[in-house]
């Protein structure tokens, strides 16, 4: 599975980093919306939904609360959790609170290498 996320938003970073972490059995391929060029070349991707919702491809694409219950399907460590993730999705309050969480998230298009950094 693909999954693609908006590099420039903190909160979508730090909660792929816990991914990163969590997926010891590498069923997550993790993408960088704003640093590739080789996503246009991704059939059907709606760039302008990825840039509001993360992004996940299995078969077809996905956008948002959907997209991160299939990640909680692939770590193992959420599988407890599943039935309340899919509660959550069916009831479209996953969603819900997905949207609310994407609208009110801090886009800094500010980001440092590890040659340089316009913060310093």
């Amino acid at each position: 599975m693909i999954i693609i996320y908006d590099n420039y938003c903190q909160n979508c970073t730090q909660f792929i980093k816990v991914i990163e972490k969590l997926d010891w059995l590498n069923f997550i391929e993790i993408k960088k919306l704003r640093a590739s060029d080789d996503l246009k070349k991704l059939s059907n991707l709606n760039y302008n939904l990825a840039l509001k919702q993360m992004a996940s491809f299995r078969g077809s694409w996905a956008y948002g609360y959907t997209t991160l219950f299939r990640i909680f399907l692939r770590i193992p460590t959420f599988w407890l959790f599943i039935p309340f993730f899919w509660f959550l999705k069916i009831s479209g309050i996953g969603q819900y609170l997905y949207m609310q969480l994407a609208v009110n998230r801090q886009i800094i298009p500010l980001h440092c290498t590890e040659e340089s950094c316009e913060l310093k």
